[in-house]
């Protein structure tokens, strides 16, 4: 089963994609086949998620300034895993914590959508209702795709 973890801060525009694009997937994907959670930032105590027996793959959501394309798609890898628990917990430091506290050495990715305005707001701009529009077809494409 798919973990798929949207993130981000609903009151600061664009920032909120992350987060919004979880909420679509929820009503739209089977629960079966993927749990997919809308959180404010990654914390430590998503590890239990990861840790979870059913679940065999992750994929992250986040909104990100300053990309080339609406959309960008990248494997994580848990050796690059650095950071502090706090704040700014990356989705590597996540994946790391699983393998190293519960030997769940899970595949995860992280997407990130086209981001332009983050102050203080809750409107997406075009370019980010656009992807996180692109970004909800080509997840759903995946699991109509593996259902076949």
């Amino acid at each position: 089963m798919w973990l798929i973890i949207g993130y981000g801060n609903r009151l600061r525009q664009d920032d909120g994609a992350g987060y919004r694009l979880a909420e679509i997937l929820s009503a739209q994907l089977d629960p079966q086949r993927a749990r997919v959670l809308a959180v404010h930032q990654l914390t430590p105590e998503l590890v239990l998620e990861l840790a979870a027996e059913e679940v065999s793959r992750v994929l992250f959501v986040d909104a990100r300034r300053g990309q080339d394309k609406p959309l960008v798609m990248e494997k994580l890898q848990t050796v690059k895993a650095m950071g502090s628990c706090g704040h700014q917990m990356a989705p590597e430091l996540l994946l790391h914590m699983a393998q190293s506290l519960y030997q769940r050495a899970l595949p995860g990715w992280l997407l990130t959508l086209e981001a332009e305005q983050m102050t203080v707001g809750e409107t997406f701009s075009l370019a980010t209702r656009a992807a996180t529009a692109s970004a909800a077809i080509m997840i759903e494409s995946m699991f109509t795709d593996t259902a076949k």
